[in-house]
């Protein structure tokens, strides 16, 4: 088990690196649109272009552990307890770092586009988990049945690749203005129960996939 959790505990770094270097690079891509107003307020608007690229990133990493990292741990003995303890080890780990990593940037900077975003921390959590978990159902769906974990992946990776753009497209053409700002994040504020549901059924689903199809995949050498 300790083997496990060093390699998802790597694993996470990795994957860390991964989103926040697309944070950067949307980062810039905001800087060059961005008027004086909205530079006053752009370390406030950081943990969105992380939970942005989280959603994009996450989505395709887990995709990726699902059909690539986890046959590669079976071959090389480790039980499917392990694996299915090691992937939700890594799962929390890398959600619990964006959340903490949000919540720091605004505890460090004060105003009210931070105050709306630290109690907003909920909604996004549960978004989190949400795209997390589907990540995780797309790959073992490949794994199992190509055709159907293909056509999920085109519709949830064609959804999160319009985000981006979306992202790209208007801090561009000027980004949103700080008084935009304040009112998208003042929605993301109240965090619905249907929500809370979604995440929880995604996850629950997520866990109990896996196990099923982790107790009859078959090692390939």
């Amino acid at each position: 088990m300790k083997r496990s959790l060093r390699f998802w505990t790597r694993y996470t770094w990795e994957s860390m690196a991964v989103l926040l270097g697309a944070m950067a690079a949307l980062a810039v891509i905001s800087l060059l649109g961005a008027d004086r107003e909205q530079m006053a307020d752009f370390a406030a608007q950081l943990p969105y272009l992380l939970c942005a690229s989280a959603i994009f990133g996450m989505m395709m990493i887990n995709t990726g552990a699902q059909t690539l990292y986890i046959p590669l741990l079976l071959s090389m003995g480790e039980t499917r307890r392990n694996v299915l303890l090691g992937f939700r080890y890594y799962q929390a780990l890398i959600l619990a770092v964006t959340i903490g990593l949000c919540g720091l940037i605004w505890l460090l900077v004060p105003g009210e586009l931070s105050s709306l975003g630290l109690r907003s921390l909920p909604f996004i959590l549960c978004v989190l988990v949400v795209v997390s978990s589907m990540g995780s159902i797309m790959g073992t769906l490949f794994v199992r049945w190509k055709w159907l974990g293909t056509l999920i992946i085109i519709l949830l990776c064609g959804g999160a690749g319009g985000l981006i753009g979306i992202t790209s497209a208007t801090a561009l053409n000027g980004g949103f203005s700080a008084a935009e700002v304040v009112k998208l994040a003042g929605y993301l504020v109240k965090t619905p129960w249907w929500l809370v549901l979604i995440a929880l059924g995604t996850l629950a689903a997520d866990v109990l996939f896996q196990w099923v199809l982790l107790r009859r995949r078959e090692v390939k050498l």
